[in-house]
């Protein structure tokens, strides 16, 4: 038995084309630019490079904040005890 309504093509021709193989990699067609290429290299590892930057920066500011509190809590520490005369 046949269809009643006739489907048609679609109106715009594809213009891209995702091909995933049997060992699970993805290929494109057409060949994306280089350009095309460097900016999902940038999306792959966008959220990477995110978290070693807040990584980096929560250390340096621990780094700072140890510095600025070293000098007032250990002031009293480093002073000489007067001599008793017990």
């Amino acid at each position: 038995m046949l269809p009643k309504t006739i489907l048609r093509a679609p109106r715009e021709p594809v213009r891209r084309l995702e091909v995933i193989a049997p060992d699970g990699r993805v290929h494109i067609f057409p060949r994306p630019s280089w350009l095309q290429r460097l900016q999902l290299l940038l999306q792959r590892h966008a959220g990477t490079a995110a978290i070693s930057t807040i990584v980096l920066i929560l250390i340096y500011a621990a780094g700072m904040a140890a510095q600025a509190l070293d000098g007032p809590i250990f002031e009293a520490c480093d002073q000489p005890r007067p001599p008793s005369t017990s």
